[in-house]
């Protein structure tokens, strides 16, 4: 076994959660919002349960697979050589996630906090913490994301209520004036998102105990972590406008800049960056984890820890290479990482469960 920690249900619910909201939290409401305009908490909405939708399917795959990780998924089904490309194409996908995910940590920090601090010495620090994280194996993850949860949840209901004397109900009119294909965009984005680049979890599955209520209660943390996120979306709509969300890349940032309750309770925006950083962590750190996970059962190695200092080289480096800057991100990453996302996190997951499927059914039918 390539993973001697277990997991608990718990552990594997919170840091669902944590891959949901992820680096999600400041982009998500712009995003969304560049689509559908005014109705994109519409399209926030409706994507809560087709996000859980696509969770039972990841869960669904793991669960006729047990003890069996992607890579070992692909090959079984579709055959050593094609099973290996696609395992290849996820492992792609993970190591490009991890740096996208550094590089942006890195673009948030030089831009709105530490304006002066050269971006590789923030992209270096925050590689070192995933690694480590990553090194320390799936129960210290587990256990840490379950200790930061509370900080997260509660920052985004403060955010939330202490923004409601600055909502203004006329900013979602006209409501359903969007047309049919940008409400149909925001929907896929609200799914894709969040619940589709959690793929990195059937990395992990094997890897976990196997409680009675594994299935239903990450399930329910993915519809949970979208109904946060909808909640954003919502509320910066209210109080911005569907303009300047769509034009501010990080809208909770600047709604956590609007606080202002009796002249005491303000500027509580480094707080706002300090949950943000926790989820983008978590995210980031699993989809490293996943990377190596997968590349140590591609080449049959006995454990993945040997790959750690190569992997994070390579983090390290492309998250320099992934993007100049942050106009970049905004205006040529983002409307094509949607068809990357749907490609690994929706067609290929559902082809292998087709194949599956005709398996077992020829299967039957010859017996």
């Amino acid at each position: 076994m390539l993973e001697q920690g277990r997991l608990g249900t718990r552990q594997l619910a919170t840091l669902t959660f944590m891959m949901v909201i992820g680096d999600m939290m400041l982009i998500y409401p712009s995003v969304i919002t560049s689509y559908a305009k005014q109705d994109a908490w519409i399209c926030a909405l409706i994507g809560i349960p087709l996000g859980m939708v696509i969770m039972a399917m990841f869960l669904k795959l793991g669960n006729m697979n047990p003890g069996k990780n992607l890579v070992q998924i692909a090959r079984k089904h579709l055959g050593f050589w094609p099973g290996t490309v696609i395992s290849c194409f996820y492992l792609f996908f993970f190591l490009i996630g991890t740096s996208t995910h550094t590089r942006e940590v890195g673009d948030f920090m030089t831009s709105q906090i530490f304006q002066y601090t050269p971006i590789r010495i923030i992209t270096l620090m925050f590689v070192i913490t995933i690694g480590w994280g990553a090194f320390k194996g799936l129960e210290t993850m587990g256990r840490t994301s379950e200790l930061l949860l509370p900080i997260v949840i509660v920052f985004i209901l403060v955010l939330s209520f202490c923004l409601l004397p600055k909502v203004d109900i006329s900013n979602l009119k006209p409501v359903t004036d969007t047309d049919t294909v940008s409400i149909m965009q925001g929907i896929l984005v609200s799914v894709i998102y969040p619940v589709g680049e959690t793929i990195p979890f059937l990395m992990i599955l094997p890897y976990t105990a196997r409680q009675a209520h594994r299935t239903r209660d990450m399930i329910a943390a993915a519809g949970l972590g979208n109904l946060m996120l909808a909640m954003l979306v919502t509320i910066s709509l209210l109080v911005l406008g569907a303009f300047l969300t769509q034009h501010s890349i990080y809208a909770s940032f600047i709604l956590s800049q609007k606080i202002s309750i009796g002249g005491f309770f303000e500027r509580i925006e480094a707080i706002m960056a300090t949950s943000w950083l926790i989820s983008t962590y978590f995210k980031a750190m699993i989809y490293l984890y996943a990377f190596m996970v997968g590349v140590a059962e591609l080449f049959k190695l006995k454990q993945y820890r040997v790959l750690l200092l190569p992997a994070c080289m390579l983090v390290f480096g492309m998250a320099n290479v992934v993007a100049p800057n942050l106009t970049f991100i905004v205006i040529t990453i983002v409307p094509y990482w949607v068809d990357w996302d749907t490609t690994l996190g929706i067609l290929l997951p559902g082809l292998l469960m087709l194949v599956m499927v005709f398996k077992k059914r020829k299967k039957s039918i010859s017996h």
